[in-house]
C-alpha cells in the first residue's frame, strides 16, 4: 500500500474508541460517507468501537450521532455542504463522547465549515485528518482558495497526521512548503457488494455515467462524443445517472443534436448504484479535473465495468501499472469515444484489462487499506500518553 506501508508498529492495541466526523450528511450519496461507513464497519469488525459525528439525516446509522445543521451551497463549479451546531448541541455531543470514552478522532476534510472544526476543538483528543479534496488552484486573489490554504495549513500544525487519497493533491501540499507533508492513504472503501453485482454483459456495449451534473465531471464531453460513438457502434447505449446544475441543459442538447439510444436517471441510491454500474460494459468517468483520487473507477473495476477515465492527476493516480491504457485528455471528446470504439472491437485487449482491473481493484479494499489506518490512530494515541 502506497504512502503508509512504513508506519512504524505501535504497541498492541486489542479495542480503540474511534470517532469519525463528517462534514457531510451520511444520507447522500458520496465518496466520502462511504469511506466513513465502510471503515467504521471495518473497524467494528476487527474488534474496534466507533461513533459517526456528521449533520442530521434522515436514516438511523450505527454509532451515528447527528449534530448542527447543514445547507448546500455552490463554488467552483461545485456542490458542498456547510454545517454548524449550536454551543448547547456541541456541549452536550462532546459529553456523550467523554462519557463513551473516546480515545482518538479521524476528521474528515474538516476545511469545511465548520462542524467538524467544532467538535475537534471541543473534545481535544489525540486526531488525525484525512482531506479528499484537491486544493483549488489558479492565479490572482481568489477568497476560496485563500481559506482552504490557509485552513490546510492550520490543521497540518495541528493534527497528530495529515492523510490524502494520492500523490495528486500530496504533491499540492509539497509545493506549497507544507511541513510535515501529509502521508497517502486511499479511500478505505468495502468492494464486495460491487464485486457481488457483477453481471454477464448481453448486446451493447452499455457506457453508464454515474456522477453530479456539474461542469468538472465531464458529462456534456461525453456526450460530445456519443454521436460518434453511436454511429460507429448501433447498438451502444448510454446511461448517464446523476443530478446538479447542468442536467436540463445536458438533456436539451441531447436533444437538439438527435442523440440516440441515451437515458438519463436520478442518482442511485447506494443499494442500486453497484446494479447500474455492473450493467455497464463501460464506465465514463470524463472529470476535466479537480479529482484527488478515483474511488468511482475502483467500484466500477470490482462491479466488472472497465473505466474510460480522463487523465488528470486523481485518475491516473489509480489507473497506473497497466491501467494506462484507459485514459484519454481531458476535454477531448474525439479521444473518449474512439477509446470506446477501439476496445468494443478489440474483445482480446478489452478482456485483458477487465482482468487486469479486477485484480488491481482489490489492493484498495478497506481489508487492505485498514490496517494501516490503524496504525496510524494508534500512533496518534500512543504520542499522547
Amino acid at each position: 500500500m502506497v504512502g503508509l506501508e512504513h508506519s512504524q508498529e505501535t504497541g498492541h492495541r486489542s479495542q480503540m474508541k474511534i470517532v469519525q466526523v463528517s462534514p457531510y450528511s451520511m444520507d447522500r450519496p458520496g465518496g466520502v460517507q462511504a469511506h466513513i461507513r465502510d471503515l467504521a464497519i471495518w473497524l467494528r469488525h476487527e474488534g474496534h468501537e466507533v461513533r459517526i459525528v456528521s449533520p442530521p439525516g434522515t436514516g438511523d446509522l450505527e454509532g451515528g450521532m447527528a449534530l448542527g445543521s447543514f445547507r448546500t451551497m455552490k463554488l467552483h463549479g461545485t456542490a458542498f455542504e456547510i454545517s454548524r451546531a449550536g454551543r448547547r448541541e456541541v456541549r452536550s455531543c462532546l459529553d456523550d463522547l467523554r462519557n463513551w470514552g473516546a480515545e482518538v478522532m479521524h476528521l474528515h476534510t474538516p476545511w469545511t465549515p465548520m462542524l467538524a472544526w467544532q467538535v475537534w476543538r471541543g473534545l481535544s483528543i489525540p486526531s488525525v485528518a484525512t482531506f479528499h479534496a484537491t486544493l483549488p488552484e489558479g492565479s490572482g486573489f481568489d477568497p476560496f482558495r485563500w481559506y482552504i490554504h490557509r485552513a490546510a495549513r492550520y490543521f497540518n500544525r495541528r493534527l497528530d497526521a495529515v492523510l490524502v487519497p494520492s500523490r495528486a493533491p500530496q504533491s499540492q501540499w509539497q509545493a506549497l512548503g507544507f511541513d510535515p507533508v501529509p502521508q497517502i492513504s486511499p479511500p478505505a472503501i468495502d468492494l464486495s457488494r460491487w464485486s457481488a453485482a457483477r453481471v454477464p454483459k448481453q448486446g451493447g456495449p452499455h457506457v453508464v455515467f454515474m456522477g453530479r451534473l456539474e461542469e468538472r465531471k465531464g458529462a456534456r464531453v461525453l456526450l460530445e462524443a456519443w454521436a460518434r460513438i453511436a454511429a460507429a457502434l448501433p447498438e451502444a447505449q448510454l446511461t448517464i445517472a446523476g443530478d446538479g446544475g447542468l442536467k436540463q441543459e445536458l438533456i436539451q442538447f441531447t436533444q437538439e443534436q438527435a442523440l440516440q439510444r441515451v437515458q438519463f436517471l436520478p442518482p442511485p441510491s447506494d443499494d442500486e448504484a453497484p446494479k447500474l454500474v455492473a450493467s455497464g460494459d463501460f464506465f465514463a468517468a470524463p472529470a476535466i479535473g479537480g479529482e484527488s483520487f478515483g474511488l468511482v473507477l475502483i467500484e466500477a473495476m470490482s462491479a466488472g465495468a472497465l473505466p474510460i477515465a480522463a487523465a488528470n492527476p486523481g485518475y491516473e493516480t489509480v489507473l497506473s501499472g497497466g491501467g494506462e491504457a484507459l485514459l484519454v485528455p481531458p476535454s477531448d471528446p474525439t479521444a473518449l469515444a474512439e477509446k470506446v470504439i477501439e476496445l468494443t472491437r478489440d474483445v482480446d485487449r478489452q478482456s485483458q484489462l477487465l482482468t487486469w482491473a479486477a485484480t488491481h481493484a482489490k489492493s484498495f479494499d478497506v481489508s487492505t487499506v485498514g490496517p494501516s489506518l490503524v496504525k496510524v490512530f494508534q500512533q496518534a494515541i500512543s504520542r499522547a500518553e
